[in-house]
């Protein structure tokens, strides 16, 4: 692992568009996200407390720090350029994750045994735990940490009480009425795209409350997409799509753009994103690198606002 320096291009405005046209990627690199399932677009919803307001990416601190650059073309390239390090710093804990769950889910539909199953569990919590520790020192910007941590204990407690529980649905409907149970027998038993894979994070949530793992938000993310069934490519993409949305919602909640320019910011930054996901596809967790010094400074120094909307 290591901290790339920022490229020398600056000010910001430099970066509005992408580096590279799409036209010159080896289009092999560009994964096409799957058709969206039911909790794709459950997951997508703002209504789904994942927790993304703890943290402004150190935005709040940029427009304290530069007031006479906050136009929304200086949010436009401050996105950008969040973009581009979340790709770099991110995506290969994400993938790497993401690979190990697909792994273990696979393995764990082989098992016959309870006994096998819960050594395999145990297996890949620790091999999950040390992934997780390897970020938490790659994130050395203690707001950063710290905020990362957050939204990663948002999302596990998320995942536990709306998907994991899902699975004593059936064991709970019993006391339903006789005529919903009539309905059933019609219409047949309900389906869901929940497997019982999704049971881990229960035991997952347990190693963070005892704090055996720090449970960072990379790591959680990618544990419960792929859970929920969603491939490699939308997984990787997901995430840079939700680290977007959160960077313009906060510009929103700061008053630095409208609900229209960051609507309109976030349709242009679809082009930085797919560049990014490309240029990232095959990097390993030692090729993670932070590429946005001014944003990780201003992260640092988050915690220093005498006033402030977002956690630090």
């Amino acid at each position: 692992m290591s901290t790339a320096t920022a490229p020398t291009a600056f000010p910001l405005d430099n970066i509005t568009s992408p580096p590279t046209p799409l036209s010159h990627l080896n289009t092999t690199l560009v994964s096409t996200p799957t058709a969206p399932s039911w909790l794709l677009w459950q997951f997508l919803d703002s209504a789904l407390p994942t927790g993304g307001f703890i943290a402004s990416n150190g935005l709040e601190a940029f427009a304290k720090l530069h007031p006479d650059a906050t136009s929304p073309k200086d949010v436009e390239a401050y996105v950008n350029w969040s973009v581009h390090s979340c790709g770099y710093t991110n995506l290969p804990f994400v993938t790497s994750v993401w690979k190990l769950v697909d792994e273990w889910t696979l393995r764990d539909s082989q098992l016959k045994t309870e006994k096998g199953k819960a050594k395999a569990m145990k297996s890949v919590l620790h091999r999950i735990g040390n992934i997780d520790r390897e970020y938490d020192v790659f994130m050395n910007n203690a707001i950063q940490n710290a905020a990362s941590r957050k939204q990663g204990d948002g999302i596990v407690m998320m995942g536990v009480k709306c998907f994991a529980d899902q699975l004593n649905y059936k064991a709970s409907s019993r006391a339903r009425s006789k005529l919903l149970e009539e309905e059933e027998e019609e219409e047949g038993e309900e389906e869901s795209e929940l497997g019982p894979n999704i049971r881990i994070l229960k035991p997952f949530k347990a190693l963070l409350r005892s704090e055996e793992v720090a449970g960072h938000y990379p790591i959680a993310f990618a544990m419960i997409a792929r859970l929920l069934g969603f491939d490699l490519a939308t997984t990787r993409y997901l995430h840079l799509h939700l680290h977007a949305r959160t960077l313009l919602s906060s510009a929103i909640r700061l008053a630095l753009v409208g609900p229209f320019q960051a609507q309109h910011i976030m349709t242009r930054s679809q082009a930085k994103a797919r560049f990014i996901d490309a240029k990232t596809a095959d990097l390993t967790i030692e090729d993670a690198a932070q590429t946005f010094l001014l944003g990780d400074i201003c992260s640092g120094v988050h915690g220093r606002l005498w006033t402030r909307l977002f956690n630090s």
